[in-house]
């Protein structure tokens, strides 16, 4: 094994790369720019991946874990801890961290960013910029946008309204009353704005930040390099577009492409929930969610039953895998169909699961009139009993 595998092995372990086609690749990434992505499989035999071909590439939760505090504080020195930091969730989806000032513009946010225990510069943001302001990582929400905004207080209490300001002591609208609220009474701020899709390349770290780059490069040897959109962060005219940043930093690569979007069905609430068979009630589908990437989730088909989703118009593609385990009297017909706009039903997949044949991958193109996925599972030889199927990683193309 040549040393640049041994290396990556050591830095990154596994890594899921998720291709525009919707292929879920596990590979070990040697190395990777705005342009490409290098990876090498456990025979040595090494790869490259354009960037645009793939929607994102994520490492194994333990590949990164947070650097260790007490080596860098070696380097940095340490923090300050008396204006704790906060995350900021910005409405294109970009996620930095800071520390907030008093701002002389009730309309913007000012704080000072940090990277790891780096001071990068000051910023000034547009609050109709901003989707959130917490004390902990916050990923954007598929949920409605709310038509308030609103402040969760430390004790969970809930205020709604209009926020005025964002400063140490922060100002929030409530009816006819303004109140002014310690920033350190604060857990989460929420704005009821909207959520942008900018197309580009979003480089993720392992303290949680989520930027959107022109350019970067890493090989877990040397700092990870990455060329910041200054402007889009609100960052004073004097800060550096190149931050370096730990070598082993690299927590996501994604790419947001202008005409492409995948969605997880896990996302989707089924619009139909039924028994299949001859029972006469089945449980609800279970959701089991992916923290690194809501396409990596799991449907849970805890018994036979029919499920049928609505699709976002323009769904080109589906693909999943079907695991049903294993038990004494598995045995079920899965079968999966697409169904259009003017109701006509397509068979995707007629497949047996039990123990000779106990999983299937699907990855098939839809027809551009497809409304819905429909999921089935029937009882197979010895009835309902122990007919348990997982859907893996259920996820869908979207083209405008």
């Amino acid at each position: 094994m040549c040393a640049g595998t041994a290396r990556a092995q050591n830095a990154s372990s596994t890594w899921t790369i998720c291709t525009r086609g919707l292929e879920l690749i596990e590979t070990i990434v040697i190395e990777a720019d705005e342009k490409q992505i290098v990876t090498v499989d456990g025979f040595g035999v090494r790869r490259t991946l354009s960037t645009d071909s793939i929607f994102f590439a994520i490492p194994t939760p333990a590949a990164h874990q947070q650097a260790d505090r007490a080596a860098q504080e070696q380097v940095f020195g340490p923090v300050d801890e008396s204006n704790a930091t906060k995350y900021i969730v910005l409405s294109d989806g970009q996620v930095i961290k800071g520390r907030i000032g008093d701002s002389f513009d009730a309309d913007k946010l000012a704080i000072t960013v940090y990277t790891g225990t780096t001071i990068r510069s000051g910023a000034t943001i547009p609050l109709e910029s901003i989707l959130t302001i917490a004390d902990a990582p916050m990923a954007m929400s598929n949920e409605p946008i709310a038509d308030t905004d609103s402040i969760v207080t430390l004790n969970s209490d809930v205020l709604r309204g209009f926020i005025e300001s964002v400063r140490t002591t922060t100002s929030i609208s409530v009816g006819r009353d303004v109140l002014d609220i310690p920033l350190t009474q604060i857990s989460t701020i929420s704005f009821a704005n909207i959520p942008e899709r900018i197309a580009g390349v979003y480089v993720s770290t392992n303290d949680d930040l989520h930027l959107r780059v022109s350019s970067f490069d890493f090989d877990f040897v040397h700092p990870l390099t990455i060329d910041i959109d200054s402007a889009s962060l609100g960052l004073a005219s004097s800060a550096r577009d190149v931050w370096l940043l730990d070598p082993n930093a690299p927590a996501r690569i994604k790419i947001v492409h202008p005409s492409q979007r995948m969605v997880s069905l896990c996302s989707i609430v089924p619009e139909l929930v039924e028994p299949t068979g001859d029972r006469d009630w089945t449980p609800a589908p279970t959701v089991i969610r992916n923290d690194s990437n809501p396409v990596l989730g799991t449907i849970d088909l805890h018994a036979p039953v029919r499920a049928v989703y609505p699709l976002p118009k323009g769904a080109t593609r589906f693909a999943c895998d079907l695991i049903a385990p294993i038990n004494t009297w598995t045995d079920c017909i899965a079968k999966v169909y697409s169904i259009s706009y003017a109701g006509q039903r397509t068979e995707l997949l007629n497949e047996q699961l039990n123990a000779d044949h106990s999983s299937h991958s699907l990855n098939v193109e839809l027809e551009s009139d497809t409304a819905k996925i429909e999921i089935r599972i029937d009882p197979g030889e010895f009835g309902p009993v122990q007919d348990r199927v997982l859907l893996v990683h259920p996820r869908v193309l979207i083209e405008s």
